[in-house]
């Protein structure tokens, strides 16, 4: 009789990978008790059973502005003129401090107020929420990340919140089947429906993105993963993803890091797909190209058919050691119909009625005089700059007439929404002497006006940088595993 298998017996190879995770374990125990750190995951664990005690909401109005931050959600109020501002994250070169405070501006007083209700999320930073009337009003939180005051740890989330605007208290939503845990990702509501795609998730060993795409029906409280045919966008986060419709939804850009053989080079994208619906399946295809850049902000006004995006970082030079961007200050809109691109041309006193300066192709050339395009809809109407192609000139050029409308500077990862033809922007990055500093300023412009930016808060003197300039820190003209993964949010 042959000799009998041993059904539990464990390969030599998993025997080596099981003592490895275990000196790894043991190896960062002992560097966060030097830390003074405990277990992220115990410390999630704490903050979520310490905001069930809560037993009732409460509010307060806020006498100063929100501190700076970035990889915040900023999300239009579904039925009050108001923006509600979650999470986010503050670093200053040595510590990080992620939040989880729930906040609310009235765009007509300009005031703030903070809701802390029952049962509140974790704190994050890269997430993303929507809001939808429905039920008096809900916000809907999925995914991001929590980061160690050091850095040494990162946990990125898979789960779903509702906050009830009318109750004023959070629900955690249990459903199987839905996405893995990830930050940098995107999500939109289509009708009645979360459409979530793409992120990244970097659990020490391994940083993978995603180029998947699910739906979460609001009524009935089900994941599902969708497989549209065509060719869709590749794996990326920190792209842009904006509604078309209740029935098609339109993707730009992002950052993924490619291997090539051993080695591994970032990637920033500049394709745009179209997701449509035929019938009851959906259907991916490309619809053109943009500027390669990640971390821009996007936004569509209600019943509208145009989406507009803002700031975000390209690449300019890459090497072995080095991988330097460049952040924008450009304001555009993009016809989410045909996919093409317009630079949002400001009103001044001296503005031209039929026609816009755009800038020289080249700086010796002179400037050139472009037809003006006159998107209208059922809220307002608005004036463009005729297509712009991937390249425009000069960039400099560009940073010196935003400069001019005192709008907000060039950065990237910042937050933005359009509330009742106002559009606004808060917060950020800004890469200054191989450093990154978190805004705290924002900004609102009037999409039926033009008549320049406002600056609702303004930015105090840049705070002092904490961090290492050498290349073994954070920095920016020097990017490291931390400066790499600010750009996948």
């Amino acid at each position: 009789m042959g000799k009998k298998k041993n059904k539990n017996k464990v390969s030599g190879a998993v025997k080596t990978a099981t003592k490895t995770e275990k000196k790894l374990a043991n190896k960062l125990k002992k560097e966060l008790a030097n830390l003074g750190e405990e277990d992220i995951a115990k410390v999630i664990a704490e903050i979520e059973r310490e905001e069930a005690k809560r037993a009732a909401a409460s509010e307060k109005a806020l006498p100063n502005p929100p501190t700076a931050r970035a990889y915040a959600s900023l999300t239009p109020h579904p039925t009050n003129n108001e923006l509600i501002l979650f999470g986010g994250e503050f670093h200053n070169g040595k510590q990080t401090e992620v939040y989880n405070d729930l906040l609310f501006f009235n765009a007509a007083n300009g005031a703030w107020k903070q809701v802390k209700a029952p049962g509140a999320p974790p704190p994050r930073s890269a997430h993303q929420a929507v809001a939808t009337p429905a039920n008096k009003g809900e916000l809907w939180v999925f995914g991001g990340e929590f980061t160690s005051p050091s850095e040494t740890q990162f946990h990125h989330y898979k789960d779903l919140w509702c906050f009830s605007l009318a109750e004023k208290k959070w629900e955690k939503v249990l459903a199987p089947n839905g996405p893995s845990a990830r930050s940098g990702h995107r999500m939109v509501l289509l009708g009645r429906k979360l459409f979530v795609f793409g992120g990244y998730c970097d659990d020490g060993r391994e940083c993978k993105y995603f180029d998947d795409l699910y739906t979460f029906c609001l009524d009935n409280r089900e994941w599902t993963k969708l497989t549209p045919t065509g060719r869709g966008p590749t794996a990326r986060s920190a792209c842009v993803m904006l509604p078309a419709g209740n029935d098609s939804l339109v993707i730009y850009g992002g950052f993924s890091r490619v291997r090539e053989g051993r080695s591994e080079r970032a990637h920033t994208h500049a394709d745009v797909f179209r997701l449509s619906a035929r019938g009851a399946a959906w259907a991916w295809r490309a619809a053109g190209a943009g500027e390669a850049r990640a971390g821009q902000a996007g936004a569509v006004p209600a019943s509208s058919a145009r989406g507009y995006v803002f700031g975000g970082v390209a690449d300019v030079e890459e090497t072995d050691e080095e991988l330097r961007g460049e952040m924008s200050d450009e304001l555009k809109v993009l016809d989410l119909e045909t996919c093409r691109w317009h630079p949002v041309v400001l009103r001044t006193d001296n503005t031209d009625t039929s026609a816009a300066s755009v800038a020289p192709v080249a700086p010796e050339e002179p400037k050139e005089r472009e037809e003006i395009t006159v998107i209208t809809d059922e809220v307002f109407s608005m004036r463009v700059g005729a297509s712009a192609p991937a390249s425009e000139g000069p960039r400099a050029a560009r940073r010196e007439r935003a400069g001019a409308s005192g709008g907000p500077c060039g950065r990237m990862s910042a937050s933005l929404a359009v509330q009742r033809s106002q559009l606004y922007v808060y917060g950020g990055v800004l890469e200054r002497d191989d450093k990154q500093f978190y805004l705290g300023d924002m900004y609102s412009l009037d999409l039926h006006k033009l008549n320049g930016w406002k600056t609702i808060i303004e930015q105090p003197p840049l705070p002092d940088w904490l961090g290492s300039d050498s290349e073994d820190e954070w920095s920016s003209g020097s990017e490291t595993d931390d400066s790499e993964e600010s750009e996948e949010d």
